[in-house]
């Protein structure tokens, strides 16, 4: 009886595919297939999904933008309550110092023009605006209104000084009881205001507009510049 003939083994164990030819090697599969669990340094590891992260976003010069600076805050009644104090004080001063720098012996009295009152007059009531009312340039036009009128108030009321001096001067020489009826300086700055006003106008020049124009932008600028620090 004949026995079914076989091929022989060719070499290396290769297993043969069917129709007698030999099985190639290949490159080794892993095992699992898709859906496996990826090698280490491909892809999310195992059981811990990694969240896309969002790129983050850069600034000029790496370092974040400045925060803008916030102006100081202040108390604008407060504010136009000092200046309106300043005001009343700086009038008075202006004309004090009107008063004591004119020559009133002579005749007609000899009155010095200066600026540095009108000037010193509006810092003040800039420097009560800038620090209590803070960067406010609503204020500051409060502080140059408030300043021009403690000067002219000054100029009048110094004025209304000067006069009752002549007066009394002359009262003094005539004896008798003329010195009794003098009018004081109030009486004169409000029993007699538009005479003083009239007077005043006679008197006064293009320097004496000047000056008073110097308080204003004095207390406009100190303002600035103190609320600018």
């Amino acid at each position: 009886m004949s026995q079914n003939w076989q091929q022989p083994q060719q070499p290396g164990g290769y297993p043969q595919q069917p129709g007698g030819y030999p099985q190639q090697p290949g490159p080794p599969q892993q095992a699992g297939g898709y859906g496996s669990p990826q090698q280490p340094g491909y892809g999310y590891p195992q059981g811990q999904p990694q969240q896309p992260q969002q790129p983050q976003q850069q600034y000029g010069g790496g370092f974040p933008p400045p925060a803008p600076p916030a102006g100081r805050q202040g108390n604008p009644l407060l504010a136009v309550g000092a200046a309106l104090v300043a005001t009343i004080v700086g009038a008075f001063l202006y004309a004090f110092l009107l008063s004591a720098l004119a020559d009133t012996d002579k005749t007609p009295p000899e009155v010095t023009q200066f600026a540095y009152a009108g000037v010193l007059v509006g810092a003040l009531i800039g420097l009560a605006i800038a620090k209590l009312g803070g960067r406010n340039t609503g204020l500051w036009v409060v502080g140059a209104i408030l300043a021009l009128a403690a000067v002219f108030l000054g100029e009048l009321y110094g004025y209304a000084m000067i006069l009752h001096d002549v007066v009394s001067n002359a009262a003094e020489k005539l004896g008798g009881g003329a010195s009794s009826q003098v009018l004081s300086t109030n009486e004169i700055f409000f029993d007699h205001f538009s005479d003083l006003w009239d007077a005043w106008k006679e008197d006064s020049d293009a320097l004496t507009y000047i000056f008073i124009a110097l308080a204003p932008i004095a207390a406009v600028s100190t303002a600035y510049r103190i609320s600018n620090r």
